[in-house]
């Protein structure tokens, strides 16, 4: 009877813990929530988020795989509640955007702080112990971008590996695919992770045929576009060229524009021609966009559906495209957009400097999160836009 009384009570206390964990993740949403968006000053919200930023360096709050809030401590034992390729992507938004930061502060101590940071990076150590490029997939490759934009020590290896893991995800239409185990697929993912990083190869190694690679994954897609648009579907089937998933997904759109604005950055710095067909892009999906912010200056996760809920990774990232597209045009009206973009990150931005408001994880095309939290990849990602709007605030 005693043994049965025992088992009993082991059980209750378990159960206690996981309902106390929920809970206690539940209040603290609520709790932040308190008074936010009351931000003001631009360089305040930004030192926030930088702030919270930097203390995410050393350990990041993981991004859920599921978008229950319950019985997370029993997904945290089995392992299930997060998972390595999301982490990846997270880290490499969280990095760029306190690099962004640091530079703009001309603060050489915090960018030190942040290669050595990123050098001691559990996927990066990891990556450069066992660079067996078939371990690894399309996810990672924003973060190794992040490690060569940094100038880290060790930049080389990681430019070596990343490499290799380009040539093992190439399929035989010469492109990337998303997932190996699906060759005929394309993800617009793809283009924000991986066309930076074939761009930077290009850059360290000399080699004209990642620049190929980067511009034929662009070129690729342009079967998936809305007919007479530029937004792109999540994703599509390369045989019978199938649009799979909305064309207006922000933060799906959030992914092109990213690929589109660094490409365009490194391949004006460089000199390369495809520069010019990166700006005609730019510009034509920024004029789209337009007329699609909401009166906040943001946008839904749904770009194209007024009601639909505000979205921050969509918005930061779109207010990027619209500031490189002010740069590219000189068009006011894109910066003043851009501006609006990042007033409405402010004002869904918690007191302790956690952007809120974030999209979870995409479970697959068609499969979109209901979870509206935190992100450490937003939360980047603001901040290079805060940043860069300081350039033109300076008139620099």
């Amino acid at each position: 009877m005693t043994f049965y009384v025992s088992i009993a009570s082991v059980l209750l206390l378990l159960a206690l813990a996981v309902v106390c964990v929920d809970a206690w993740r539940f209040m603290g949403t609520l709790a932040g929530r308190v008074r936010i968006g009351r931000w003001q000053d631009r360089r305040a919200w930004q030192e926030a988020l930088a702030r919270t930023a930097l203390s995410w360096t050393r350990r990041m709050p993981a991004v859920p795989r599921k978008d229950q809030g319950r019985r997370i401590l029993w997904e945290m034992v089995r392992g299930t509640y997060a998972d390595t390729a999301i982490q990846g992507w997270q880290a490499a938004g969280l990095f760029l955007g306190l690099n962004a930061y640091a530079a703009d502060r001309k603060d050489e101590a915090l960018g030190e702080t942040l290669r050595r940071r990123l050098e001691e990076h559990e996927l990066v150590k990891n990556y450069l112990e066992a660079p067996d490029p078939e371990r690894w997939e399309v996810d990672r490759l924003l973060l190794d971008y992040a490690v060569l934009e940094a100038g880290c020590r060790g930049a080389a290896q990681v430019a070596e590996a990343s490499a290799a893991l380009l040539e093992s995800l190439r399929t035989e239409a010469g492109t990337l695919a998303y997932r190996r185990r699906q060759p005929g697929m394309r993800y617009v993912d793809t283009i924000g992770l991986a066309c930076p990083l074939a761009a930077a190869c290009a850059v360290r190694t000399g080699n004209e045929e990642y620049w190929n690679l980067a511009v034929r994954q662009v070129e690729e897609y342009d079967v998936a576009l809305l007919p007479d648009s530029s937004f792109p579907a999540h994703g599509f089937e390369m045989e019978r060229g199938y649009p799979l998933g909305l064309y207006d997904w922000s933060r799906g759109i959030g992914w092109y524009a990213l690929g589109l604005c660094e490409l365009y950055r490194l391949m004006s710095l460089h000199g390369r021609p495809e520069a010019e067909g990166m700006a005609r892009r730019i510009l034509a999906l920024a004029e789209e966009l337009l007329p699609l912010q909401k009166k906040n200056g943001g946008f839904g996760w749904m770009a194209a559906r007024p009601e639909s809920v505000f979205e921050s990774s969509g918005t930061a990232l779109l207010g990027l495209l619209l500031l490189t597209a002010f740069r590219i045009s000189g068009e006011e009206r894109f910066l003043e957009a851009a501006f609006r973009a990042e007033k409405a990150l402010m004002g869904v931005t918690r007191r302790n400097g956690v952007l809120d408001m974030c999209q979870g994880d995409t479970k697959g095309i068609g499969m979109y999160s209901d979870v509206w939290n935190l992100m450490p990849f937003a939360q980047g990602m603001a901040l290079r836009l805060g940043v860069e709007l300081n350039r033109e605030e300076r008139g620099a």
